[in-house]
């Protein structure tokens, strides 16, 4: 295409060189053939006159040629504000496979719009190794993608920054579902269609290749803010217990200065009275041994 553009470029200026040589050519002719006695079959003003013929048609010619190069300017401006137009409303659907905060092997789904406009249309078909379009019931793990039904019949619109996510399935679910005994087997390709608000049409393709979660594994035990929300449940579930009320009130029993003054004053009377039966008992002790 490139090659093209520059040959058609070269076009003009080859024949604005041919042009204006063509005068300079003929005027030397006539030079030339005046010197062999060609002079008086042309006279002075019939040669003017051919020279003024064939400048007015130089020209015209360059007239011509600046007219078709302004037009094929106009014509690349145009082209380019209807690319810019078009890029100014284009959408971009991507779709995203991984795996959940939560847990390696529960697996994820996203279908998000990353581009400037909104999607319309959207749709989604699985393909083999070998290009053929795989239907439902041909495959189990595509059959998992079809279970969503915004996979099997499509999105009729897609905003801007707009996303779909949702849980797919699990490695160790579909583990039994697969005819080949090795989980990391599966192989598609899934093509995705959508349209602009204008009816231009997009496509993209994502691969989906099991291979490229072989030997990969996780450490930490999944998404730090995970672990702490199921921790602070735990909390609440405790703190809840603790409540008997069906209110859900805490009962407490506060402790002030006066119960503290009160604790006091009874462990006087209480020391009060243990010294006054010591007192007692040694009195009684003592007239027995008068007696």
């Amino acid at each position: 295409m490139t090659k093209r553009k520059d040959e058609r470029s070269l076009i003009p200026l080859l024949a604005v060189v041919g042009i204006v040589a063509a005068p300079l050519i003929f005027i030397l002719g006539i030079v030339a053939g005046s010197q062999i006695q060609l002079a008086n079959i042309l006279t002075a003003d019939s040669l003017s006159s051919w020279i003024s013929a064939l400048a007015t048609v130089a020209i015209a010619v360059l007239t011509f040629v600046l007219a078709k190069e302004t037009w094929y300017l106009r014509e690349a401006q145009i082209e380019q504000v209807n690319e810019l137009r078009v890029q100014s409303i284009r959408p971009n659907v991507s779709i995203k496979f991984f795996s959940s905060p939560i847990s390696f092997n529960l697996m994820m789904l996203e279908v998000s719009n990353l581009g400037k406009g909104i999607a319309r249309n959207v749709r989604f078909k699985f393909y083999d190794r070998n290009g053929n379009e795989i239907k439902a019931t041909e495959d189990a793990i595509v059959d998992e993608f079809l279970k969503l039904h915004v996979i099997s019949k499509g999105l009729h619109s897609l905003g801007i920054n707009q996303k779909f996510e949702s849980f797919l399935f699990s490695f160790y679910d579909v583990k039994n579902k697969i005819d080949s005994e090795d989980v990391f087997s599966p192989y598609f390709k899934i093509s995705t269609s959508y349209e602009d608000v204008e009816g231009n049409s997009y496509s993209d393709e994502l691969i989906i290749d099991f291979k490229e979660f072989d030997g990969v594994s996780e450490i930490g035990g999944g998404d730090p803010l995970h672990k702490i929300s199921g921790d602070i449940k735990k909390l609440r579930e405790q703190f809840e217990g603790m409540t008997q009320s069906s209110s859900k009130r805490l009962h407490v029993n506060t402790y002030s200065s006066q119960d503290r003054k009160q604790e006091r004053e009874d462990q006087q009377r209480w020391l009060e009275e243990q010294k006054a039966k010591r007192e007692l008992s040694t009195a009684n002790n003592k007239s027995q041994a008068d007696s």
